[in-house]
């Protein structure tokens, strides 16, 4: 096993064919690892994700699947095939029935299967047709507002490759329609605030680190 990279908040490890991964950050983690593992086997299958291979207690045994990171790509200068493909993806996660997923939830609230931290930082590709092989981290997966995973999509580019923007033309091109820029700021600034409120009784260096990415978000104009 060895350290896998891109892995901000979790220890995570793999083989080139079974991933380890222990949840950490001080908060929620037992809450986080069901999350992931309920939702992981409640997807429909032909959507790219990881099988669960195994449950040991604290951690989660996954598939490695195959793929070249998404923030790699983007720095090779390759933002508008990946963006395409995060908005080709997206739509069809939001195709899926949310009450298969999150029982419980109607589907006549309008509310959608929410990743929750989507975006090419959790995102595979194939090197040559750009195809998503891999969604992953599914630990903050909820049922909500369809704007939400797109609005973070979009955040992702602009908080952590602005050079980027102006390809995030091609991540609504794929996912289909461009909702409004209020909305989407509004769902990116909410998000930072719930990450803001999360580290309030916290690590002090990640409550100022979040409230530092709101006041970023708060700041843009599209």
């Amino acid at each position: 096993m060895r350290p896998l990279r891109h892995g901000y908040t979790n220890d995570t490890q793999g083989d080139g064919v079974v991933v380890v991964k222990r949840y950490r950050g001080g908060i929620d983690e037992a809450l986080r690892r069901a999350t992931e593992l309920e939702v992981l086997e409640r997807l429909p299958a032909g959507l790219p994700v990881p099988k669960v291979l195994g449950v040991p207690e604290g951690a989660l045994h996954l598939e490695q699947l195959p793929g070249m990171h998404g923030q790699d790509l983007i720095d090779q200068g390759l933002a508008r095939p990946v963006l395409r493909s995060c908005g080709e993806l997206l739509r069809r996660l939001q195709q899926v029935d949310v009450s298969r997923v999150f029982p419980g939830t109607s589907a006549g609230t309008g509310w959608v299967v929410v990743h929750g931290d989507f975006g090419p930082n959790n995102m595979l590709f194939d090197q040559d047709t750009f195809r998503v092989t891999a969604l992953l981290d599914w630990e903050w997966a909820h049922p909500g507002d369809p704007v939400e995973d797109v609005a973070w999509c979009e955040w992702i580019v602009r908080r952590h490759h602005p050079k980027a923007v102006d390809a995030l033309g091609e991540l609504f091109g794929g996912y289909g329609v461009r909702p409004s820029w209020a909305r989407r700021r509004q769902a990116a600034a909410a998000r930072c605030q719930g990450f803001v409120d999360r580290f309030r009784a916290g690590p002090a260096a990640a409550r100022r680190e979040w409230q530092d990415n709101l006041a970023a978000t708060l700041s843009w104009a599209e």
